[in-house]
């Protein structure tokens, strides 16, 4: 995988007093999702992630503050976006490293993923990470 496989994703909102913001699975997400989390409560400006998985892709939003995420592929190719509303999203498919700042205490990062939560998945060297070029 390469930065070109990462999507950036506008999810559309409905704005009847609030705004809804629905997301059909196989319509809008490319995979069946296996897992969710969120995390929240991080100091701001402190980098999370930094890893990459082998087979895991995922779909990250943020649904409340700011988060920038930096993404990287095996060739050292960068991409970096700031999430800071909830219809924003990105993709990232397997083998792209990744890392996120929270850019306030407040923010709340939301993972979709396609698989369950694995320790063999994740590389967590980002030396070991580009020397999986081949």
């Amino acid at each position: 995988m390469t930065i070109d496989d990462i999507k950036l994703i506008n999810w559309s909102g409905h704005d009847e007093d609030g705004v809804l913001v629905p997301i059909e699975v196989e319509k809008q997400i490319p995979f069946k999702i296996k897992r969710l989390f969120y995390v929240f409560g991080v100091n701001s400006n402190s980098p999370r992630g930094k890893h990459a998985h082998y087979k895991t892709k995922q779909i990250l939003v943020c649904l409340n503050g700011r988060v920038k995420c930096t993404c990287k592929d095996v060739f050292g190719k960068e991409m970096t976006a700031v999430l800071n509303y909830p219809t924003q999203a990105i993709y990232i498919p397997e083998m792209i490293w990744d890392e996120q700042v929270y850019m306030s205490q407040q923010s709340v990062l939301l993972s979709l993923c396609s698989t369950e939560y694995d320790p063999d998945d994740y590389i967590q060297d980002y030396e070991e990470f580009q020397s999986l070029r081949g």
